[in-house]
């Protein structure tokens, strides 16, 4: 099964645009793809997660268990909408159903790793739930080397199988040598695989697929993130 779990250490690191690209990716290469979004906060008529992954590819099936207009953690998003409780059996169930038919399947996390979902669990335990490889996304414009080793330790304490870490917003030419040297520091100190890298794009909103799909097949490991063998890259 060709499945993965997009998660990120906080609110725009770009989870939505390696979902996105890898769900375009797969649609394009004749993989019928579906794209989950269990929780979403910040939710608006006009830009929906789900929304920009179908912009990237229309044939794509979307969906989406909770949708909060809050764009605080899911926690605080039900609070405000009257709902009692997240059900995570209920985003369980719609997960299975509407993978039927489809060969590829991309989940992508809410806020963070650490985010409350309910007053018992935060999305750590939902990944656990999901038991799917999980690739981690990480920005070196928002998060520094060690809070990136934290959140690796915080996964690896939750026993959850994290396939590797990509970093988005990278510029291997930064005057900033931590950022410069992102990949390697992460590898060296935690020994985690670095699937590959994405550039900043200066107009995410408006980004053009055919562009997006061209990175993810030549600056991603997709045949290892999908343990497959892709003739177009042959």
């Amino acid at each position: 099964m060709l499945s993965v779990y997009i998660a990120g250490l906080k609110k725009g690191t770009g989870k939505t645009l390696l979902s996105a690209g890898l769900a375009g990716t797969m649609q394009s290469l004749s993989y019928a793809t579906s794209y989950f979004k269990p929780i979403q906060t910040g939710s608006n008529l006009l830009n929906d997660d789900a929304d920009f992954v179908n912009r990237i590819d229309k044939n794509i099936k979307t969906f989406t268990s909770y949708k909060f207009q809050c764009r605080s953690c899911p926690l605080v998003g039900a609070y405000k909408e009257g709902i009692k409780q997240i059900d995570t059996m209920k985003i369980m169930h719609e997960y299975k159903n509407n993978i039927m038919m489809t060969d590829c399947h991309i989940v992508e996390g809410c806020n963070s790793i650490y985010s409350p979902i309910d007053d018992k669990i935060t999305e750590i335990n939902l990944i656990e739930q999901f038991v799917m490889p999980l690739i981690l996304v990480v920005n070196p414009l928002l998060s520094d080397i060690g809070e990136v080793i934290s959140g690796i330790n915080y996964i690896r304490a939750n026993n959850i199988n994290l396939m590797g870490i990509v970093i988005n917003d990278y510029d291997i030419c930064s005057e900033d040598i931590e950022i410069k040297y992102f990949p390697h520091l992460i590898k060296e100190f935690t020994g985690v695989k670095i699937l590959g890298s994405l550039p900043h794009y200066s107009n995410f909103e408006n980004l053009e697929p055919q562009i997006l799909i061209s990175d993810i097949l030549n600056r991603l490991d997709i045949e290892d993130i999908f343990s497959l063998r892709i003739s177009k890259l042959v």
